[in-house]
């Protein structure tokens, strides 16, 4: 059996956060898991299940389990929860008892407009348990689970993030590995094939899809955004831009570098791409500036986008970050501006522990010019996770 040291430290910072928004209880529903996964269930039981299965977290401290048989013994073993019900024909009824049981005054459910990682609920599921719970006023208790898992996957434990700082450390060797790869004739996808091979040499999954994982920028002509890197070749005086992120024993990365390939003779970076650099690295220190408890997401990004206008170049069309974990994009406050494409998220309070990255980007006629680096939340303000980079990487 795997170790479960994280998903009851999960569970136990969950039953906390109930208590702490006067929610009764969290009801996780799932079923196929392998096929159909509820992003917060690998936060409480990391394997997968097949049949109609329900874990119930209470605001008291019980730690229920409806489970199929079969399915029963794999939940018993990880001793994750007190009770566990087993059922042969339907779970319908083990749940109707239980919830009369308890009676909770709420029930949260993983639905959410906003926030993609509480949203594992299918619609489906949710019409299944309205019309296994049709005779009890349970129904009415239904409300979003959102508030508490944007805390519980933005609040990391020890453990976590344990696992995230090795994540990032083993991206910097993926790093390394690319400056010293990087000459004229090279192409992006062979930088991509370098970095993939290395990843299985080191037993490491990508942080986002695989065939865009890294993205790889060469030059001014490259695709923009999230591109599979291609066969664009990189020439003396083009900038090369890697946005790179890993999979380490669950929790992800997610970090950018960029690197000028010199002109044979040329001494100095060209001043359109230095003071580009300059300007994306005073635009990320004006966002982590402002970063601290008790502020809305959006003000983090207001304060970079306002840097990048002010040094004269257009704004960014994205967030300037976003919370990493289990994923490289983990849900929780965004610092985005106010756009409707996000929704609630820019306006979600920032708490001390989170962990964001800090990103953005500008495109020069050398190629694009890009930062991304990590950040964790303290009490008075936030501190580098990852060690940011400091000046243009040249080759």
């Amino acid at each position: 059996m795997a170790d479960v040291t994280l998903q009851r430290e999960k569970i136990n910072q969950a039953i906390q956060i109930l208590d702490e928004l006067q929610l009764d209880c969290w009801l996780t529903f799932v079923r196929e898991t392998g096929e159909q996964p509820d992003p917060a269930l690998k936060l409480i039981f990391d394997q997968e299940l097949t049949w109609h299965c329900a874990f119930i977290l209470t605001h008291t401290g019980e730690k229920i389990a409806i489970v199929a048989r079969y399915d029963d013994d794999l939940v018993k073993q990880g001793n994750l929860y007190n009770t566990v019900f087993t059922y042969t024909d339907n779970f319908a009824s083990v749940l109707v008892e239980t919830l009369t049981r308890l009676n909770p005054s709420s029930i949260a459910l993983n639905y959410s407009i906003d926030d993609v990682a509480a949203d594992g609920l299918t619609h489906g599921m949710y019409l299944q348990l309205v019309e296994a719970l049709k005779a009890t006023p349970f129904p009415e208790r239904f409300t979003s689970s959102s508030p508490l898992i944007s805390r519980l996957r933005s609040r990391k434990t020890s453990q976590e993030l344990v696992r995230m700082r090795q994540a990032i450390q083993e991206t910097y060797g993926l790093f390394d590995l690319i400056t010293r790869s990087l000459k004229a004739g090279v192409t992006e996808r062979e930088i991509s094939d370098l970095v993939h091979a290395k990843m299985a040499n080191r037993s490491l999954g990508s942080a986002w899809s695989y065939d865009s994982c890294p993205g790889v920028k060469f030059g001014p002509n490259t695709l923009f955004g999230h591109g599979i890197p291609g066969g664009i070749e990189i020439e003396p005086g083009f900038v090369v831009s890697v946005d790179l992120g890993v999979s380490y024993a669950g929790y992800c990365s997610d970090l950018q570098r960029m690197w000028y390939l010199r002109k044979p003779g040329e001494q100095n970076v060209p001043e359109v791409v230095s003071q580009a650099f300059a300007a994306v690295k005073g635009a990320i220190e004006a966002g982590k500036a402002v970063l601290k408890p008790g502020i809305q997401g959006w003000q983090v990004d207001a304060a970079a986008r306002e840097y990048l206008v002010q040094a004269g170049y257009s704004e960014y069309q994205h967030a300037l970050g976003h919370g990493v974990g289990r994923y490289a994009h983990d849900g929780g406050p965004i610092l985005g501006p106010r756009w409707a494409r996000y929704g609630e998220t820019p306006y979600y309070t920032i708490e001390e522990g989170l962990v964001f990255t800090l990103e953005l980007g500008v495109m020069t006629e050398r190629g694009y010019v890009s930062q991304e680096d990590e950040v964790i939340v303290t009490a008075q303000g936030c501190e580098w996770f990852s060690q940011p980079q400091d000046a243009i990487y040249v080759v």
